[in-house]
């Protein structure tokens, strides 16, 4: 029997461009009423039907507005970096991001209708391609999908993005000329405006997206060095969150929303990090004590994704933290001879050291095991890291031991056992920069301080400032000889960082 091909199959043959057929059913809504193929309402953030269990309640990510093209749009002519004059050139150790450049320049076709002008287009392509999984290198994926989403939809949220992009983009490709940093200051300005006119509106400064705006501007000034801001920011959001907090009481649904769960624990880690790099020692909101302690769970017993650590070990960070800080603040008033840590400290910090042990065996989560098998050991790794630099930390700075002393030198040791669990030039480098820096300052073997650069350097290639300036300070503690903890040479010296 002789086949006779249809006209679609003969169309295709032919290399012509055919209309698909038109079926009734809907291609939205949420992922998990997509898997049981019924219909969606399209609520936000949480549909009807998963109500009861948000979390598979997730919408793809998208940064085109769905409007209806009047027009073909024109290719994108934004000016491409020019690689090959940056003032370090390209190694293997920069291919993968080298690699990465096309995807970043190709042309969004129906873009939103805020994103008005190329070269807004060109950062925000950017941000959803890159800058976005620098920052958060294990987070899940609805929390940066809705992050991007609701950026399309709230120009404050979308400028602190595109200020972000701007800023990590001009770092990735070393350029540190007026132009890109009177691009990055345009987008600030705009995201900060645009947030104390949202902070005005009652509806407004209850919303996540607007705690969002504040934390994607307060990380910015963290990763470009803006040591005065970032507080700034940093207590804004506090105060966004209590709010939020107070609100919550009028919409329970607030507190089962998993991207709001992120952004509590972006604003803690952040807060946490702060604390144990900087001489005050303390964070702004208490874990387990202060304001927020509703909308933070600190019992999960699993590795988390936005930190890289136990959410159970961030109240013992913050004790640690606030115990060290009293010989950074006596040192930094010219009495570091005179201190002795009281016997209570004593009792508290033996006390302390035996909860970080307990926190060992933190395993990884079962969705994030389903996610992304690759991730299960490196986070692993990151808690490690985590927790044994707490200890030494512990050691080093509330005990007050000595550099050479045993449990120093074994907290050292099982640090670069956690980093050897993570590839060298992997993503999840970013997470663990103060595990890093405290084992780099505390080491004299010159094979582990050559590891330490070459990790630092890997994300400093990347684009990450914080990187940047952490490897500075590092080279000059280094330098210097001292048998100082590195906290307090810092402030001696008035250098201060956020190890973010």
């Amino acid at each position: 029997m002789k086949m006779t091909a249809s006209p679609r199959s003969r169309a295709r043959s032919e290399g012509r461009e055919t209309t698909p057929p038109c079926h009734g059913r809907r291609r939205d809504g949420c992922t998990e009423c997509r898997r049981k193929k019924i219909r969606c309402d399209m609520q936000r953030p949480v549909c009807s039907r998963c109500k009861r269990y948000p979390r598979g309640c997730q919408y793809g990510l998208s940064i085109i507005a769905q409007v209806p093209a009047r027009r073909r749009p024109s290719p994108v002519k934004f000016n491409q970096p020019k690689l090959e004059k940056a003032s370090t050139p390209a190694t293997e150790d920069t291919q993968a991001v080298i690699d990465m450049m096309p995807l970043v320049y190709q042309p969004l076709p129906n873009p939103s209708p805020l994103l008005l002008s190329e070269e807004s287009r060109f950062l925000m392509h950017t941000f959803a391609t890159q800058t976005a999984k620098m920052l958060f290198p294990a987070a899940p994926e609805y929390f940066l999908q809705r992050m991007i989403g609701s950026a399309m939809e709230t120009p404050h949220l979308l400028h602190a993005l595109l200020a972000s992009s701007c800023s990590h983009h001009s770092r990735l490709i070393q350029d540190s000329g007026p132009r890109s940093k009177m691009m990055c200051l345009k987008y600030t300005n705009m995201a900060i405006a645009g947030l104390r006119s949202a902070l005005c509106d009652p509806d407004q400064a209850t919303k996540p997206e607007t705690v969002t705006t504040a934390m994607a501007l307060c990380t910015n000034d963290v990763c470009n060095g803006n040591m005065k801001i970032w507080r700034t920011h940093l207590g804004g959001v506090l105060r966004m969150l209590m709010g939020l907090l107070q609100y919550q009481r009028a919409s329970p649904i607030l507190m089962d929303d998993p991207f709001m769960q992120c952004l509590v624990k972006w604003f803690k880690t952040v807060d946490i990090l702060a604390a144990l790099s900087g001489v005050h020692g303390e964070c702004i909101d208490s874990p387990g004590k202060g304001a927020l302690n509703g909308l933070s769970d600190y019992a999960t017993w699993h590795v988390d994704e936005i930190s890289g650590y136990s959410l159970d070990l961030i109240p013992i960070l913050a004790e640690v933290s606030k115990l060290a800080s009293q010989k950074r603040l006596s040192a930094s008033e010219g009495n570091e001879e005179d201190y002795t840590a009281s016997l209570e400290t004593m009792i508290r910090a033996e006390d302390l050291e035996s909860q970080l042990f307990q926190l060992l065996d933190r395993s990884v989560h079962d969705e994030t095991l389903s996610r992304d098998r690759s991730l299960v050991l490196e986070l692993h790794g990151t808690h490690l890291a985590f927790v044994h630099s707490a200890l030494l930390h512990l050691h080093r700075r509330v005990q007050l031991h000595s550099k050479d002393n045993a449990k120093v030198r074994a907290d050292v040791h099982n640090i670069f056992e956690a980093l050897s669990m993570i590839e060298p030039h992997s993503l999840m480098n970013i997470l663990i920069l103060w595990p890093i820096f405290s084992a780099g300052c505390e080491t004299d073997d010159e094979e582990e301080r050559e590891t330490i650069l070459i990790r630092m350097g890997n994300m400093q290639k990347l684009g990450m400032g914080n990187f940047t300036r952490a490897r500075e300070a590092l080279r000059k503690y280094w330098a210097s000889g001292s048998e100082l903890p590195w906290d307090i040479y810092l402030a001696k010296l008035g250098l201060e960082l956020v190890l973010f």
